[in-house]
């Protein structure tokens, strides 16, 4: 049976190459959420910051396709080059904007998809993440904090639904050379989600060496225990 895949954030830089990869697959059924006008099959134009599109664009795919498999929450508001001071170069809409398309919208993306759920449908939740999300890091501090939020909010479902999988894709700059995360690797990682079989309900991928993991990982973390201080709860 083929598999009813949502994806956010079709025609950006990475969901146009994701987009394109789910319509040549033949066991998929590809539903492509895009802000932008196209008038192709399986592409869908809604404002992802309203909650009304969000619920009528549901409605819609059951209506029309049946019960969806997979979502794959990839629609995001990035970062901007040349921004070095979050005082002076953030913009008040643009930091709310951020909040609600990479944390808010995609939460709302998540239950609606799970609304549903019939007895014995597998439900799948893919979203494209950042390590920063994290750790946190160096400027652009409403976009790493809103993927923070999405972050931490799948972690708790994921306890929540122990029935269903959540994967945190946890990526850096995406492109095809040495330096960046290889599409065409994350695709086959993404494909490899939609039909394997739930064996855990939780999943965090990082898309480097396990030298590099383990050096940047255990980097962050003596800062992170530098910074912190504990105290006795039931001191006198």
């Amino acid at each position: 049976m083929k598999k009813i895949v949502i994806l956010t954030g079709a025609c950006g830089n990475f969901g146009s190459f994701i987009s394109k990869q789910l319509i040549k697959n033949k066991e998929i059924i590809p539903v492509l959420i895009t802000s932008k006008k196209i008038k192709k099959k399986n592409y869908h134009q809604i404002d992802i910051k309203k909650k009304e599109s969000i619920v009528k664009i549901f409605s819609y795919i059951r209506k029309k396709y049946g019960e969806p498999d997979v979502l794959i929450n990839n629609a995001a508001v990035n970062t901007l080059k040349g921004f070095n001071d979050f005082v002076k170069n953030s913009r008040d809409e643009r930091i709310v904007d951020t909040y609600i398309v990479n944390s808010i919208s995609s939460l709302l993306f998540i239950k609606y998809f799970l609304k549903k759920n019939k007895k014995g449908k597998e439900k799948k939740i893919i979203n494209m993440l950042t390590r920063h999300a994290i750790w946190g890091n160096k400027r652009h501090v409403e976009y790493y904090s809103s993927k923070a939020s999405l972050y931490n909010a799948t972690k708790t479902l994921s306890k929540d639904y122990p029935k269903e999988l959540f994967a945190n894709l946890m990526l850096g700059q995406i492109g095809n050379d040495k330096e960046n995360c290889n599409q065409n690797v994350i695709w086959e990682e993404i494909q490899n989600i939609i039909f394997e079989k739930i064996s855990k309900n939780y999943k965090e991928i990082y898309f480097e060496t396990f030298n590099q993991f383990i050096k940047i990982t255990l980097c962050d973390f003596m800062n992170y225990f530098r910074d912190i201080k504990i105290i006795k709860p039931n001191k006198k």
